[in-house]
């Protein structure tokens, strides 16, 4: 007797159902086609155990599975339940019928327990298509359980253990179809353990020009770096950032819970807020920018650039990274994707997040690096900043520096709040992303205010003195366009052109006297 149920797989890139066909016949043998001898022993051992731990027997028959069609990737456990569910239909334990509109993935634990199959998360909510359900009858997806907050955009139901499956069946035994239920449009969202949102600018003295242009990278999505000894408020300043951004969309909570549900993490603590991630300097380049799971397997791991999707990717200590690291993050601060390149594949991530720089001005960090307080000498501070390599310095739209402004912070502390209010900032931003979002796909540049003449003969100023690229140029027009819509200005004026210029640190022929 033939089963025939589906599965699940592909690649990130190429999702797929597959139809999975078992024979049961005489003999003893247990073979599933493009499966390793190895790989075949393995699973059944943890299908056996599965059945066993539920009260049920083995067929004690040779059990050969063909998966089709012949191209899919054959590496994964993610098949252990669909051929299970096939076991059990050709035992008459589950309605064969039922297994015709259904398709399953997902590991078995030796006790029963069904597992989730991280990649199968992944592509289901961010891939699955209507058009492939069309193709196969496919009308509902059996799940392990999703982590709380993570949704499938397929109709399906969630197990957590064998025994409820089979129990679920043996329920409805002429019902040709399992009923499922689809996910909710608008799920509910938890408040996140982690909130920035204590983190305001009442929390800084001062530093009234970086709070200024933090306003407009939050608003702007502009990324920004930070050049300032220990202590200046780099790190808080990042975090008053990510507090300035608005909370997710339902659209943008269900992507970023896909991305942390292939990387087997929870995206619950974060609620609605945007993500935060702060690797450490010592991290890896797969561990920035993501990997594949291992050399066999097509999965992939995301990085922190990608597990930062729609937030902030905090980056402290800048030029400790490793050179190779900083330069791969030329891509995602270029195109918001992340290629990764494997010989029986290409599958892209999403990494739109916001990336916030900070580095101190010399090795030993005490100063300057051009006052008595820095111990260093001015070729080791040349040699530590020029690790930031043009091309990325280039890519990011904004260079300060913090900790450098003489204030009474004491008086100041007052003159703060009141100049730049914490209701104000987050008003503006609020007031800048809407008018984005409204203006999705158009040109910005040409749908938002103009320069003035005075604003125009600044710009070129700015090109012609500052040296920029035509790169450096768009970004010195996209800041000072953001500055304008910050102030809810009608036109561009010479005070925002020159803001956005002085926010080309590293482009000067000069900073590094």
């Amino acid at each position: 007797m033939i089963v025939s149920t589906f599965g699940f797989a592909g690649s990130p890139g190429s999702p797929s159902f597959v139809r999975v066909e078992l024979r049961i016949e005489r003999g003893i043998l247990f073979r599933i086609s493009g499966f390793s001898s190895q790989a075949a022993k393995a699973s059944s051992a943890r299908i056996r155990s599965a059945l066993m731990s539920c009260g049920q027997r083995w067929p004690g028959k040779a059990i050969t599975v063909n998966i089709a069609p012949a191209e899919v990737s054959r590496t994964s456990t993610a098949y252990d339940l669909p051929v299970t569910l096939a076991i059990l239909a050709s035992q008459g334990i589950i309605p064969k019928s039922s297994l015709s509109f259904l398709a399953s993935a997902g590991e078995l634990g030796l006790d029963g327990s069904i597992r989730p199959w991280q990649t199968t998360i992944f592509e289901s909510a961010l891939n699955i298509s209507s058009q492939l359900s069309d193709e196969h009858h496919i009308s509902h997806l059996i799940s392990p359980p999703l982590p709380h907050n993570q949704k499938l955009t397929y109709p399906h139901s969630t197990f957590s253990h064998l025994q409820e499956l089979i129990t679920y069946f043996k329920s409805t035994p002429n019902t040709p179809k399992i009923k499922m239920s689809a996910s909710p449009k608008n799920p509910a969202v938890t408040q996140s353990v982690y909130s920035s949102r204590k983190i305001t600018f009442e929390n800084i003295k001062g530093e009234h020009t970086a709070k200024r242009r933090a306003t407009i990278a939050a608003a702007g999505a502009h990324d920004l770096i930070m050049l300032g000894p220990p202590g200046s408020g780099k790190t808080v300043l990042a975090k008053c950032i990510h507090s300035l951004l608005p909370d997710l969309s339902p659209e943008q909570i269900d992507e970023c819970g896909a991305i942390y549900a292939a990387a087997g993490q929870a995206f619950n603590t974060h609620g609605s807020r945007p993500p935060w991630q702060s690797p450490h300097s010592s991290t890896n380049l797969n561990g920035l920018i993501g990997a594949w799971r291992t050399q066999k397997s097509r999965g992939i791991v995301p990085g922190s650039w990608s597990l930062a999707h729609n937030g902030v990717l905090f980056l402290d200590e800048f030029a400790e990274f490793a050179r190779g690291t900083l330069e791969a993050c030329r891509s995602p601060l270029e195109s918001h994707t992340i290629s990764l390149v494997r010989a029986s594949g290409t599958t892209e991530l999403p990494a739109s997040a916001l990336l916030i720089a900070a580095l101190n001005p010399c090795p030993c960090g005490r100063g300057l690096g051009r006052k008595n307080s820095c111990a260093c000498q001015d070729a080791e501070v040349k040699r530590y900043l020029k690790k930031i390599s043009g091309p990325i310095a280039d890519r990011i739209a904004i260079h300060i520096e913090v900790g450098h402004e003489n204030e009474d912070f004491t008086a100041s502390f007052a003159t703060s709040n009141q100049n730049i209010t914490w209701s104000s900032a987050r008003a503006k931003v609020a007031r800048v992303r809407k008018w984005d979002r409204k203006h999705v796909g158009k040109d910005r540049i040409k749908h938002g205010p103009q320069m003035t003449n005075e604003a125009t003969n600044l710009f070129n100023a700015c090109r012609a003195n500052l040296k920029l690229s035509y790169r450096g140029l768009n970004h010195v027009r996209n800041v000072a366009l953001t500055a304008a819509l910050v102030d809810n200005s009608p036109t561009i004026e010479i005070e925002h052109i020159a803001e956005a210029g002085a926010g080309r640190l590293f482009d000067r022929p000069t900073w590094l006297r």
